[in-house]
Order: structure tokens, then sequence, then C-alpha cells
């Protein structure tokens, strides 16, 4: 761990999101990802795959955004570099390794930025029980026409997810309040995509799956409190921790579902 702790030291990151621990979630996702390579492979391959089919149908190629573009995983930037005359990536962390690609490739284009744009709020406020929790509006890019095209990869989910750990070492709150603070992270993210221009691409984990060692899902958890996302194009099974790296009994499984243009279908 002497690399990622010297990657935590050097990363650029907000006070309010190495607080909330993005920094740290991105470095144990980088940890994770080696320790489950193999059984991660699948997912990332068929969300490359989807960012390549929906850039197919773009009438024009100016600029492509990816939200949530993480370690670059899950995103064919070698293809997006050569497709777009320009490529944006958004996150609220950048690793080092993906701010020196961005500099190799010319076109790339780093935004550091908290797409719900509750976060520094968030840590003003978490320890203050009696004061509202933050709304999330966001309107990053909306106004951009030369957006031909935005990609939301395997964050949707996430949106609420460090926040509301967050909040639970701070000041209790009733379960109730932050599950409408969740609830409504996910909601506006979903409004936000609708709102930006070009073809705009939804990828994200919608249900979490308990798998016995025979296969058969024991248990599964909504983990979008609820809100419903529009009929997929495709969807398949994300091997998130194969069995025995946590269980000898149980792996935990992602359902992924991927909707090539959210505009396309009626909200």
């Amino acid at each position: 761990m002497i690399i990622e702790l010297f990657e935590s030291l050097l990363t650029p990151c907000s006070q309010a999101a190495r607080k909330v621990g993005y920094l740290r979630g991105q470095i144990l996702i980088k940890v994770r990802y080696r320790q489950s390579r193999r059984a991660w492979q699948s997912h990332l391959n068929r969300t490359k795959q989807l960012i390549r089919d929906a850039t197919e149908v773009c009438p024009q190629r100016r600029k492509a955004v990816i939200l949530g573009s993480g370690l670059l995983l899950d995103i064919p930037l070698a293809d997006l570099s050569r497709s777009f005359r320009e490529v944006v990536l958004v996150d609220v962390v950048h690793p080092l390794k993906v701010t020196l690609l961005a500099r190799w490739f010319g076109n790339v284009r780093l935004v550091r930025a908290d797409v719900t744009g509750t976060t520094e709020r968030l840590t003003q406020i978490a320890n203050s029980p009696r004061t509202p929790l933050p709304r999330s509006n966001p309107d990053l890019l909306c106004d951009d026409s030369d957006v031909d095209y935005v990609a939301s990869v395997n964050l949707l989910s996430q949106l609420p997810h460090l926040p509301t750990v967050y909040l639970d070492k701070q000041h209790p709150r009733p379960e109730a309040e932050i599950d409408a603070f969740a609830r409504q992270l996910i909601e506006s993210h979903l409004g936000y995509l609708r709102r930006l221009p070009g073809v705009v691409s939804l990828i994200t984990d919608i249900e979490k799956l308990q798998v016995d060692r025979d296969g058969r899902v024991v248990e599964r958890f909504d983990i979008l409190y609820g809100v419903r996302v529009p009929q997929p194009d495709t969807e398949w099974i994300w091997e998130h921790v194969p069995l025995n790296r946590l269980s000898k009994e149980f792996a935990y499984h992602r359902r992924v579902v991927a909707i090539k243009d959210i505009k396309a279908i009626p909200s």
C-alpha cells in the first residue's frame, strides 16, 4: 500500500472531497480491480463496447464527455480520442495516471467536478443535524452546444454511496431523511442527463445480488433507493466480488443496465 499512500498524498483533490472519501474510494477501486481483474473483465469490456456503439449514431463528433471517468477501466479512451475533436473526462477526483494519459493524448481534457454539486455544502452542514441536506441540481456543460456525446459510466448508484456513508459517521439523522437525500441525488442525475446536449448514454448497476456457491441468487438489494431507470437496451451481470474474496459461501454480483441514448426514450 506504499504506492497508494503516495498517490493519496500527491493526487489533487478538494478538501471536501477528501472528507467525504472520494480520493480513498478511487484508491480502493484500484486495489479491488487488481484483486478481481479476471472477474471484472467482461463487465468492463461490455461497458466499453456500449460506448463505442452509441457514438456510432452521433451526427457530429466534436466533443465527447464522460461523467464518472474514474480510473478509465471501463472507458475506450483511445477510440474516443480518435473519433472526437475533444474528449472531456469529468470526475470529482482524477487519479495521477489519468492526468498523465490526458497529456499524452493531447485532445483529452480533465474537469474536476462534483456532478451532484452537493459535496461542499454537505461537509459544511454534516454536523448540524437540524440543517436540511443539500439538493442536487446539476447543469455542468448543459449549455455547451459542441457536446455531441455524453456517457454516465457506472456512476448513478455511486452518487449517494459515499455521501450517505459520510453522513452516517456524523451526527445522526433519521434514516428516512438520508434515504430521501440519496433518491434526490439519483433522480436529479437522471433529469440532468436528459438536459444535456447530444446523444447521452447511461450505464449503471441497479441491483446487488448475493449468489451462493451453486450460482443461485439468494438475495437481491435495490441500490437505487427505489428509483427506476428507463427500459435498457441491454443488461448484464458484473461479478463484482467473486466467491472467496469476502466469503467462502457467497459471491456478490451487480446487475448492470445500459441505455445508448436516454433522451430517445420517453420520460
